[in-house]
């Protein structure tokens, strides 16, 4: 289950933070800035990724609304590891360590609510890096779709089982070439595992897509 914060502790965490505002495709901030804000979303989804000098891009996450993120190198005041663009219009609230830790003294809730998302942060980061290392392209893939629509997410616009990603997003979340992907995805739609349609994949059989895979159910 994903650690978010409701509107309510939103509220009393804009009393330490200032709001910023991006449109979609904005960057962020870049690997390598200088980290002086925790970000907080209160609106609208960002991309979290990674960029080689040659231009290639892993997308780590995309996070949604009541979430955080830039809190690894916030908490330890080193460089972005990652770079951070808006996939939609962005409502964020930033923070300076400094605005946020009198604001955490008198709400041991939100404190607690921080830790677990950094633990669900490390996680997230140890089965992608298990995913990478020892699971198969068709397992990678069917992996991140049962992952991903395991529960409707309105804030990620997933619901039914439907994640709303095109092939190319979904090349770029797992670090594949998005013709094996596509691949991939038409042998699992032949197979009625799935409907693919514009920018959108369905699971039909979630079991079956587990077991065909080889992932278990």
């Amino acid at each position: 289950m994903e650690i978010k914060f409701s509107d309510e502790e939103m509220e009393r965490l804009s009393q330490a933070g200032y709001l910023r505002r991006y449109a979609r495709e904005e960057s962020i901030y870049l690997e390598g800035d200088a980290a002086n804000t925790l970000c907080i979303i209160r609106d609208g989804r960002v991309r979290v990724m990674l960029s080689t000098r040659e231009g290639e891009e892993l997308t780590l996450e995309i996070v949604e609304k009541g979430r955080l993120f830039g809190e690894s190198s916030f908490l330890s005041k080193s460089p972005r590891p990652t770079t951070v663009t808006a996939v939609t219009d962005v409502l964020l609230l930033c923070c300076t360590i400094e605005q946020l830790i009198p604001c955490l003294c008198r709400n041991p809730d939100i404190l607690l609510k921080l830790l677990q998302h950094c633990s669900e942060t490390m996680n997230h980061l140890s089965y992608s890096l298990h995913s990478f290392r020892f699971l198969n392209r068709y397992q990678r893939i069917a992996s991140f779709l049962l992952t991903e629509t395991g529960a409707d997410n309105p804030d990620k616009e997933i619901e039914e089982q439907c994640l709303p990603y095109s092939h190319e997003e979904i090349a770029m979340c797992l670090g594949l070439a998005r013709p094996t992907v596509s691949q991939v995805l038409k042998e699992f739609e032949r197979d009625g595992l799935l409907r693919c349609g514009y920018r959108k994949v369905c699971i039909l059989d979630r079991e079956e897509l587990a077991e065909a895979a080889g992932i278990g159910s």
